[in-house]
């Protein structure tokens, strides 16, 4: 509207002018008003034409919207006749179905209860077990007929949408009466844990060590693999419980130096070493007390392997014995008597300088 407003004044200005510069200045002016409303003009018949092309195009999609409406009108009318007819059928279905009452299907549950718990203990076993509770989910059709909740399941051959059945969770929880497993523990499990662990664990719990049976195996020696009865199961306290361990094929010599003789002895034979030579020396010690050992404590040896060790004796047991060594009898021969004369000799000596060092000691 402004070109078009500013070529009416430049016309008239034109049409005014007096002389031929002022015309032609004024004209020149015309013409570009002309040639600008021209090329305005241009550009909104190009919007134009753009614009009725996009309008065309919505005119066909609103065509082909029509089109996808009437279908998907169609099919929305088939479905909710289908639903209509499905909650017919449900209908029917539940009145002509026997509901099920809140007492039987509680027992029904308490039977199955009942005979999985049975069937546990069905065998002879050391071990008892039970069934202490049941989770259960239940899709049905709830109605209710003399003022009871009644309970209306799906057959396998029922067409029912899941939206129109209820879902009912609940849990059934055992509460035995007194009964033989009233008195039983749950077994700790050791499996997978050394000999000096899993055996101080059974004993807290109150079961004692049954059978060691050693086995082949990869794990380290020691290493329980399995137990008899298992982990957690149920056992009367102070049963014995059999452990199934890793072979031991090395152990580690224990210290007997200051123990009893006997002491020493049970304590190799309990560690799976052998009792080995047992040497007698004369000491201030108490008489049978264990001076020293071939294998020092705490070195690693193979099972089975034999501890020497020397015991302590009294020194009038020494002098008793060399005292008790006597000359040869005239029946012998003189050269039985003279080999029977140097070897109580030499072991009179032996003895006596022992004592000789032992009265040194004690001054």
């Amino acid at each position: 509207m402004a070109d078009i407003n500013e070529l009416k004044i430049n016309i008239e200005t034109l049409n005014r002018a007096s002389t031929t510069e002022l015309k032609k200045q004024n004209y020149n002016l015309v013409q570009k008003n002309l040639e600008e409303l021209d090329m305005e003009f241009t550009s909104l018949r190009k919007d134009l034409s753009l614009k009725n092309e996009v309008l065309e195009q919505a005119k066909r999609e609103i065509v082909s919207l029509k089109a996808e409406y009437t279908v998907l009108n169609d099919r929305l009318a088939k479905a909710l006749k289908e639903n209509n007819d499905l909650e017919n059928k449900l209908e029917q279905l539940s009145i002509a179905r026997p509901a099920l009452s809140s007492a039987n299907l509680v027992k029904a549950f308490r039977d199955s209860f009942e005979k999985m718990d049975e069937s546990l203990n069905t065998f002879p076993s050391r071990v008892g077990y039970q069934i202490s509770s049941m989770n259960i989910k239940l899709k049905t059709n709830l109605s209710m007929k003399d003022d009871e909740l009644r309970f209306q399941l799906p057959k396998s051959n029922d067409i029912i949408p899941a939206a129109n059945l209820s879902e009912i969770e609940f849990s059934i929880s055992s509460s035995h009466k007194e009964s033989p497993l009233s008195g039983y523990s749950k077994v700790p499990n050791v499996v997978g844990m050394q000999m000096d662990v899993a055996v101080p664990r059974l004993k807290d719990a109150g079961f004692m060590q049954g059978d060691i049976v050693e086995k082949e195996s990869d794990l380290p020696q020691g290493t329980v693999l399995s137990q008899i009865p298992s982990g957690f199961s149920l056992a009367r306290p102070g049963e014995a419980v059999d452990l199934f361990v890793s072979r031991t094929i090395s152990v580690e010599v224990p210290g007997i130096v200051g123990m009893k003789q006997e002491e020493a002895k049970n304590l190799l034979v309990g560690s799976r070493l052998n009792v080995g030579k047992v040497t007698e020396q004369a000491d201030a010690s108490s008489p049978g007390t264990v001076l020293s050992q071939s294998v020092d404590s705490g070195n690693v040896v193979d099972v089975g392997t034999a501890i020497d060790f020397v015991v302590s004796v009294s020194v009038n047991k020494v002098i008793e014995a060399v005292a008790a060594e006597k000359a040869p009898s005239a029946s012998d021969s003189i050269f039985v008597g003279l080999a029977r004369s140097k070897a109580a000799s030499k072991a009179a000596a032996t003895r006596l300088s022992t004592i000789s060092t032992i009265t040194r000691k004690e001054v």
